[in-house]
């Protein structure tokens, strides 16, 4: 975003944080996604992915929230979204729970997904489509 993110390494525990679960954080709710999100920031153990970088930006309203987005996501360790290949992974996840009667409300949340499933990495996320993809996938949900 601004910086220079620190790119993924094997073997590290990461969790991609979702967008719905930095707002908690962001907000400082005291939910379980935020302490959760506070943990992580802590200890640098969160991922993020162009997507969420994206979505975080576009909802700074000052200057010194965008600088702040900007810290969070450099600090993480990126895992950019491979056109083509998670694409067409989020648009099959899509698919598949569209047919099975469960249409996720957003693409965005299915590319993140993507990401995540082939990344091996789980997903912090205060979002029931999330739910609804790992109902039908091997996407893996970090539980609060």
């Amino acid at each position: 975003m601004g910086g220079r993110p620190r790119h993924h390494t094997s073997g590290s525990h990461v969790i991609l944080v979702d967008t719905s679960a930095w707002i908690e954080y962001l907000r400082a709710t005291g939910s379980p996604a935020d302490r959760h999100v506070t943990g992580l920031v802590r200890r640098n153990g969160y991922g993020v992915t162009d997507v969420v970088a994206a979505e975080l930006a576009t909802g700074a309203r000052t200057t010194a929230d965008l600088a702040r987005i900007r810290g969070i996501a450099d600090s993480g360790v990126f895992y950019p979204v491979r056109p083509l290949f998670d694409y067409e992974v989020a648009a099959d996840l899509y698919r598949t729970c569209r047919e099975e009667g469960s249409q996720p409300r957003s693409l965005a949340d299915c590319l993140v997904a993507a990401v995540a499933i082939n990344n091996d990495l789980q997903v912090l996320a205060v979002d029931r489509d999330f739910e609804v993809i790992a109902a039908r996938s091997e996407l893996r949900l970090v539980s609060l």
